[in-house]
């Protein structure tokens, strides 16, 4: 933990320095640097594999919101670059007695993105890009414990054995959407993690809540807006 604490403090270190030098670059080259704000929702969220028969899961998604900063440059080049809070939801349900419970996960996340934007008339374009995030966990519910809540019965598993999630993820992120006077923006992204987000491959023993080897990946679709200034 001490050490992806560390990783985390290191990266967005490294991110609020690039976006500094970036900003003084910009300047002294008389390219377009502006703050923002940006914010949306969750479309869509993990998916789990491997649950009990009678365990269903629905995401209620989420939002996420945070500062943001873009350079821009000649021919409709920019950089793009937040620093966010990323909160996911997941709803499970026990079919059997209709029981359910929310699964909650808040995070620091930092996407990049290079982006392409149309507007010649600066009243109404469109934009396309793509680039890296790097999604740190600070705070997340114990999974295995809401679980075994919906179905009531307590947690067996020996020396606290629980289903882990990764702290950390990276993932490559697409968007496209709208420009609005320059300044505003309306679009979707789709998140594709590089490898899973949770796994447990020994299910013996966890029979109430697992049916098969137990995994999670969070592909997912989100409605993002942003100002700048």
């Amino acid at each position: 933990m001490i050490i992806k604490t560390t990783l985390m403090k290191k990266s967005v270190k490294t991110i609020c320095l690039l976006l500094v030098l970036l900003g003084i670059s910009a300047q002294s080259r008389a390219v377009d640097f502006n703050w923002g704000v940006k914010g949306g929702i969750n479309l869509s969220g993990s998916n789990y594999k491997g649950l009990a028969e009678n365990i269903k899961y629905d995401n209620d998604c989420g939002f996420f919101v945070g500062p943001m900063a873009e350079i821009s440059f000649p021919l409709g080049l920019s950089i793009d670059g937040s620093l966010l809070y990323l909160q996911r939801r997941t709803h499970f349900t026990n079919t059997a007695d209709y029981a359910s419970v929310n699964y909650f996960r808040h995070s620091l996340d930092i996407p990049l993105y290079l982006k392409f934007t149309f507007n010649p008339l600066k009243i109404l374009g469109i934009y396309a890009g793509v680039g890296p995030s790097f999604t740190f966990d600070f705070k997340n519910d114990n999974l295995t414990n809401k679980l075994y809540g919906l179905v009531g019965e307590e947690n067996p598993q020996p020396n606290g054995a629980r289903l882990i999630n990764n702290e950390s993820t990276v993932s490559m992120n697409f968007t496209a959407g709208v420009v609005l006077f320059k300044h505003l923006r309306a679009g979707i992204n789709y998140r594709l993690p590089f490898g899973g987000t949770a796994k447990e491959t020994f299910t013996e023993g966890w029979n109430d809540i697992l049916a098969n080897d137990f995994s999670s990946k969070s592909n997912m679709w989100q409605l993002v807006f942003s100002v700048t200034f």
